[in-house]
């Protein structure tokens, strides 16, 4: 621990690489990544959605988003819908998507449970309300 940075955001990056590293490949072979397989469950919960609601849901900045949609669509994970107003073009899950999130969620129950197994569910709820406190926190 002498060699550590004496930073939050030094060890927060440095934990959100090693997880995001767990659920990747956990979800290898199903043909999409974490991000594409969050997008996809909020789609499935949420039903069609904006760029921009995705992006305030997963933390992303809508550029970011947009990219991300852009190559899902591209892949007929999503496909783009027409609002009333015309304005915006929400997306929704397609049949691809459907058949990657039913491939992909075996894996990502197995990373979440190695992470509530190494951690226990208490300290998984501690830690989900200190993350909720550090991104309000840092939105100040």
């Amino acid at each position: 621990m002498a060699d550590e940075l004496l930073c939050s955001c030094h060890r927060l990056r440095r934990t959100s690489r090693a997880v995001t590293r767990l659920y990747e490949q956990a979800l290898d072979g199903s043909g999409i990544t974490i991000t594409q397989y969050s997008v996809l469950s909020i789609l499935a919960r949420r039903g069609p959605s904006t760029a921009t609601e995705i992006a305030r849901s997963i933390g992303a900045d809508r550029t970011t988003m947009t990219r991300t949609l852009d190559r899902m669509i591209k892949a007929k994970l999503i496909r783009e819908t027409t609002a009333e107003d015309g304005r915006e073009h929400p997306v929704l899950l397609a049949p691809a998507g459907e058949e990657a999130m039913t491939r992909a969620v075996k894996g990502w129950r197995r990373a979440e449970g190695t992470l509530n197994r190494a951690l226990g569910p208490d300290r998984v709820g501690e830690l989900w309300k200190l993350l909720s406190e550090a991104e309000t926190a840092s939105a100040i």
